[in-house]
């Protein structure tokens, strides 16, 4: 499917193409057309993050290699389970990123709270 749309700052999208789960996006800067893949996966996390579906964002890091760039997106993921007290993500980033200390400190605390 191609989608056609214009856009003001360097150039002119001319078109955006998604096909075989890539999207390119296909921009006129004046003298010449230059074509940019955008990153899906990045995309889907950042969409999770904003929608604060933090279990969507798990499974989408579920299926990538442990990378800097995944590591980062763990660790952000962490800290916002933890703020928003969703234990059971923050347990599972935690074990993604191997910190074994924080997943045992978070089972403690939700056996605690299961026992109260």
């Amino acid at each position: 499917a191609v989608v056609s749309t214009q856009s003001t700052g360097k150039g002119d999208i001319e078109e955006i193409e998604r096909s075989d789960g890539k999207t390119e996006v296909v921009v006129n800067e004046g003298v010449t057309t230059i074509s940019y893949t955008l990153d899906e996966g990045l995309i889907e996390f950042g969409t999770a993050i904003d929608d604060k579906d933090y279990s969507r964002a798990v499974l989408y890091l579920e299926t990538l290699e442990l990378t800097p760039e995944t590591e980062a997106m763990w660790k952000t993921l962490s800290q916002l389970s933890l703020e928003s007290e969703q234990l059971h993500i923050a347990e599972r980033c935690y074990a993604a990123l191997g910190i074994v200390s924080r997943v045992r400190y978070i089972q403690r605390q939700n056996s605690k709270t299961k026992t109260n």
